[in-house]
């Protein structure tokens, strides 16, 4: 998790003594796994939400997935799926062939703030880029629905190495002499 997000996040505590969202991603790590890797997303109710069965969050576009090594505390389910669930009036970014991982509650009701505990999925890459989270939770003061989006990481294939511009002009530049070579030795 990024020190600007971490930091964004005290600052609206701070200024406002409540989160602006329900449900947070504070910390995520990521550990090698065998050759795979679990990311392990520590979440967070915050301040004034509650947390009541059948609200949820979305990791979106977690790729690499292996479906059998998800984990999660006692009190959630897990399902996945390459769309949603999108709280409503929300746009997260969403590749509709990537899965997302959701997590469900089925508990009886939390308030925040509160640590939800210990949420992780097993990947084949080690390599990472922003993605979304989205997640539904209810207002303390009325019980209305809450929905927030924000950043977290989520895994990515590692790009194949392209060679710079300067190594692929000297190949060019080189292949003729090579080929003058080969042909000088076949001559000769």
């Amino acid at each position: 998790m990024g020190k600007r997000f971490a930091f964004g996040v005290a600052l609206v505590l701070a200024v406002t003594g409540q989160a602006a969202a329900g449900l947070l991603p504070v910390h995520l790590t990521v550990a090698p796994e065998g050759t795979d890797f679990r990311y392990t997303y520590s979440i967070q109710l915050q301040s004034g939400a509650v947390l009541q069965p059948g609200d949820y969050f979305t990791i979106f576009d977690f790729a690499g997935l292996t479906p059998t090594k998800v984990a999660q505390p006692d009190g959630f389910d897990y399902a996945t799926a390459n769309s949603g669930p999108v709280p409503s009036r929300l746009c997260p970014t969403d590749d509709g062939g990537v899965a997302n991982l959701t997590w469900t509650y089925r508990g009886s009701p939390v308030a925040g703030p509160a640590g939800l505990g210990d949420f992780s999925a097993v990947s084949h890459y080690g390599h990472q880029t922003d993605g979304d989270f989205a997640a539904q939770t209810r207002r303390q003061v009325d019980g209305h629905v809450d929905a927030n989006v924000t950043d977290t990481r989520v895994p990515v294939p590692m790009a194949p190495d392209v060679p710079e511009p300067s190594s692929l002009l000297l190949v060019l530049l080189g292949l003729p002499f090579a080929l003058a070579l080969v042909r000088s030795r076949r001559l000769g």
